[in-house]
């Protein structure tokens, strides 16, 4: 799938699980709902890494094309290692190994985790600001995000030029904005491990959804399917469809935001209820 369907399939994932838990009757702080949302939207973009031309591989230009070739050179260096009569597609160099698969997800989960209840909030609004940076290169076009910078100096950002640097500020703006605000609701002593499960899912989802697109995802590595540790697995084939195809923006991402707007109700109506009376 593409990078915006990505964002939101991490996003209103995190939002169901969270409407799901209230449902059982459990309760869920407002802070790991919308910060959990942010984390997940940000960190389902962080596996097409291993491809440098996707969103994740372009947000910091040339630095992260950089870091993209060498991610994308180590996974296909590694899954040649690992079973080398695999099926490759054309082209495919080490995109959709090893960073598209369950393990890949769980490590990026046990991390953050750790990360979050070692150093508590210090580390988590790291977590949180890299996430909304990323999640913004994705779901914000750069005229929007160029606005973030033009509302805070009206009149100032002029020019083709001028709005291409302002947009990468945008996202800058956003994300420690976000982050600020998580440290000042944040309740002192709380536990963070949270944000991995939020970083983990959103990993997760990416991966999930690639599952959904004709060329699969290697989730089940290291297991062997059909002899092969690197096989695709998906949906029947039948189902499957193109990334950035019509089913995907006109079928794939309106069900994902019905789906996050009703679990959004969800959780939200018992507030509102409590604030009517």
């Amino acid at each position: 799938m593409m990078g915006k369907s990505h964002a939101l399939s991490g996003a209103v994932g995190w939002l169901g699980g969270c409407a799901g838990v209230v449902a059982a009757g459990h309760s869920v702080a407002p802070l790991s709902i919308v910060a959990g949302a942010a984390v997940s939207a940000g960190f389902a973009l962080l596996p097409d890494i291993d491809h440098p031309g996707s969103t994740v591989s372009r947000t910091l230009g040339p630095i992260t094309r950089m870091i993209s070739r060498g991610v994308s050179d180590a996974a296909a260096a590694f899954g040649k290692a690992t079973c080398d009569h695999c099926e490759r597609q054309r082209g495919q160099g080490g995109h959709r190994l090893v960073t598209h698969t369950v393990p890949f997800a769980l490590a990026i989960a046990a991390a953050a985790a750790l990360a979050g209840e070692l150093w508590g909030v210090t580390t988590s609004i790291v977590i949180v600001g890299f996430a909304v940076w990323l999640a913004t290169h994705s779901a914000l076009r750069p005229h929007l995000r160029s606005e973030i910078v033009d509302a805070l100096i009206p009149g100032q950002v002029r020019g083709r030029r001028a709005r291409k640097y302002t947009a990468a500020l945008g996202s800058v703006i956003a994300a420690v904005v976000c982050a600020l605000a998580v440290r000042e609701v944040a309740e002192p002593g709380a536990t963070w491990w949270w944000v991995g499960l939020a970083a983990g899912w959103g990993t997760l989802a990416h991966s999930l959804g690639d599952s959904l697109t004709h060329w699969g995802s290697p989730l089940l590595w290291p297991a062997r399917v059909r002899g092969c540790t690197w096989r695709t697995v998906g949906t029947p084939r039948f189902m499957r469809f193109r990334a950035g195809g019509p089913v995907e923006r006109w079928l794939m991402v309106p069900a994902m935001g019905l789906f996050g707007l009703a679990a959004a109700y969800l959780l939200l109506a018992p507030v509102a209820r409590g604030y009517l009376g």
